[in-house]
């Protein structure tokens, strides 16, 4: 990352920060790690005292097995794999585990892929023909990305699915959420939402369903959504001082395991624990469940469905706002629990729809191709 990279990364979490007043003091540094672990970026947690990780770009296709203290207990060599950029790793509920090849900085690679293994505590020896996922972004036509939003540093599994959220270099202020199956094949990455963030470096869910984003100054927490709607339940954010955090992982519901890589302005790698039950309080995300957008993201229309409104109002208003605060389409008509809005006249990017019931609102983040 460069001085600029770092001044737009400070601008965008300041802004980003002035939504969240919590501040942890819930961060222990667990040790210091070896120097062969400069470049440490995805985690995977086994027991205690037992952590699956790996290197980015600048080490072979090489999964570790180290203690608490970085020393290596195990290693696993990925046959006939590349690390062009190693970025992270999850694993499923069967055990297989997933290492994401998908870093991108300059958001114009073609060959993004996640290479799918055993569980490696099985494995006997020390290397392993991966299966290939290959894949390519849904709303990625242009190579590089004019928007600098289809670099990705974090991936986590869920159902049966494989999940990626992006690391946004760009100035809309939110990364994407992307789906993709979890076997063999390729596809082309589904794209089902996005959230206001940081640079979004790691991301980990538990089996409760709680989910963990990381980025280099916080994590963020989502809870009591509804299937993979996960930035419509709750959310609440622990904040920390600003370093090079790289992977994350669960230990339990209420703890989480978070490694930091060796950067000139935050020197040696690290691993720290961070507790989640000393939040100051919780915040609800403005996307409600008794709203739904289809399709979304939207070309020319989408179509707006209410539900659960148990004392729906005489009239309906709609505001859709963009990312600068601006009103840019309002109308208002007579009560309907569905209807359809036309967007040919807004520019692609990120909105917000707002519906406006007497007193009460709804609102709903959206995508314009």
């Amino acid at each position: 990352m460069n001085l600029i990279q770092i001044k737009s990364f400070l601008l965008t979490t300041f802004f980003i920060g002035m939504g969240y007043v919590l501040f942890s003091q819930n961060l222990r540094l667990v040790s210091i790690l070896p120097s062969y672990l400069n470049e440490n970026s995805g985690l995977v947690y086994v027991d205690d005292n037992s952590f699956w990780t790996h290197n980015d770009g600048g080490d072979g296709p090489i999964i570790y097995n180290i203690d608490s203290n970085g020393i290596q207990l195990d290693s696993i060599y990925l046959n006939g794999a590349t690390n062009i950029d190693f970025e992270d790793i999850t694993q499923d509920n069967l055990g297989n585990y997933y290492i994401g090849d998908i870093g991108n900085n300059s958001h114009n690679r073609t060959n993004l892929r996640i290479y799918k293994i055993p569980n490696p505590d099985s494995i006997v020896g020390n290397n392993v023909t991966p299966e290939i996922i290959n894949y390519a972004y849904q709303d990625q036509v242009t190579f590089p990305d004019p928007n600098k939003n289809s670099d990705c540093e974090a991936l986590f599994h869920h159902g049966n699915n494989l999940y990626l959220i992006s690391k946004n270099w760009g100035t809309s202020g939110y990364s994407k959420l992307y789906q993709l199956p979890d076997s063999a094949g390729t596809y082309s990455a589904l794209l089902l939402d996005s959230f206001p963030s940081g640079l979004i470096t790691g991301a980990d869910i538990h089996s409760s369903g709680k989910l963990a984003v990381l980025s280099m100054d916080r994590v963020f927490i989502f809870d009591n959504y509804i299937g993979n709607d996960f930035f419509d339940g709750t959310s609440s954010s622990n904040v920390y001082p600003l370093t090079q955090k790289e992977g994350i992982c669960f230990s339990d519901a209420n703890t989480v395991y978070i490694s930091q890589e060796d950067h000139s302005f935050f020197p040696d790698p690290k691993l720290y624990e961070l507790t989640l039950s000393g939040y100051l309080g919780r915040i609800e995300i403005e996307k409600s469940p008794d709203l739904q957008a289809m399709p979304n993201p939207a070309s020319d229309y989408f179509r707006i469905f209410l539900k659960n409104i148990t004392a729906p109002s005489k009239k309906i208003k709609y505001q859709i706002i963009d990312l600068q605060g601006k009103v840019v389409q309002e109308n208002q008509f007579s009560y309907k629990p569905e209807f359809t809005l036309f967007l040919s006249e807004l520019n692609p990017g990120y909105y917000i729809i707002k519906v406006i019931l007497d007193n009460q609102y709804i609102s709903k983040q959206f995508i314009k191709n």
